[in-house]
């Protein structure tokens, strides 16, 4: 029986076996599945928030670093305590204010120094003469921050002012000398025997207080007849000899126009600035050192007056230390603040 024969090109080929259905990858399993363009875009995801990471990481950094740099550049906002202050400069007010020309002059040295800052001269700072003073009221006002340890406190001060009767009554004797009052040098005696009062007046300071670590006491270089704001804090300068011998007698004028009342008819401060003055209450005995410093870039100097004055109608005499901001026109000096003189910040 023939076999029927079936040629190559007529046959069919077996059909392969059916690939089972996978189930589509999810969450992470998504990142290794066999689909280039879903790795791709995994890959960018990812490189996205890792930059993004990194960029905010930054972000905070140099936030942090602006703002520790802004903390140590800022101005403190620490200041001497007002009350401290105004008692302070109350307090010794009414002592530096009382004189009693029959006591020994350590009397009330001793008692001044009790509210001064250390280093500070009460034998500077008493008044001295046959005069008798006594400050029977006192009121401290307005307190000037000036850096996070000083300021400046305005005081309206009445005195009584006493003088003797003949010459005398101005010497100690065992019946003109009264026994001291206890206490502080406001604590005053009567009026000396032989003594009459000849004037009551207000005098107007500015007194620097400081903060130390014992307390607010009465800065260093003392308090000044002022009626005006403080001048501008200072620094250590270097001194202008050149500029201080050509106002030695520039700067004598204006205490002297300075205690007689303003200083803007006279054009001894500048255009603007009107010094209120002391009214005629005390007079320049001398000007017992000046010194001015280079111009500042603002093209201001500073300068440092020691002033002897006298109390007006009476035998007493101190002497102040001021702070005084001056300027330059037109070859001509004029102040633009004056007042009391505080000790540079310590660094």
């Amino acid at each position: 029986m023939p076999t029927l024969t079936i040629p190559d090109r007529l046959r069919r080929s077996p059909r392969p076996p059916a690939t089972p259905d996978v189930a589509p990858p999810r969450g992470f399993e998504y990142s290794k599945a066999p689909s280039a363009r879903a790795a791709k875009w995994t890959r960018i995801g990812w490189r996205f928030l890792v930059i993004l990471g990194v960029l905010l990481l930054a972000v905070l950094v140099i936030q942090n670093i602006k703002a520790n740099n802004r903390a140590a550049t800022a101005p403190s906002t620490a200041a001497v305590n007002p009350d401290a202050a105004r008692t302070a400069a109350a307090t010794f007010t009414g002592d530096y204010l009382s004189h009693d020309p029959l006591a020994a002059p350590s009397a009330g040295q001793d008692v001044l120094r009790r509210d001064l800052a250390p280093g500070a001269d009460p034998a500077r700072m008493s008044f001295a003469g046959i005069g008798y003073l006594f400050a029977d009221v006192v009121i401290p006002g307005a307190v000037t921050p000036v850096d996070a340890s000083h300021a400046v406190v305005t005081v309206q001060a009445r005195v009584t002012i006493g003088m003797p009767g003949n010459a005398d009554a101005a010497t100690p004797t065992s019946t003109t000398t009264a026994p001291p009052a206890p206490g502080r040098a406001a604590n005053a005696t009567a009026l000396p025997a032989g003594y009459q009062v000849v004037a009551a007046e207000w005098l107007s300071l500015s007194v620097p207080v400081v903060q130390t670590d014992s307390g607010v006491l009465v800065d260093v270089n003392g308090p000044v007849f002022s009626a005006d704001p403080p001048a501008a804090p200072t620094s250590v300068m270097e001194t202008d000899s050149a500029a201080t011998e050509a106002t030695t007698g520039w700067v004598k004028t204006l205490f002297t126009s300075y205690a007689l009342g303003s200083t803007s008819g006279a054009y001894l401060s500048a255009p603007g600035v009107n010094l209120a003055g002391l009214s005629g209450g005390v007079a320049v005995t001398d000007i017992q050192s000046w010194s001015l410093s280079d111009p500042s870039p603002d093209g201001l100097r500073r300068g440092a007056a020691k002033v002897g004055w006298t109390v007006t109608g009476a035998d007493l005499t101190t002497s102040q230390t001021y702070s005084v901001t001056t300027t330059t026109s037109d070859n001509r000096w004029y102040a633009t603040a004056l007042g009391a003189s505080t000790t540079p910040p310590s660094s």
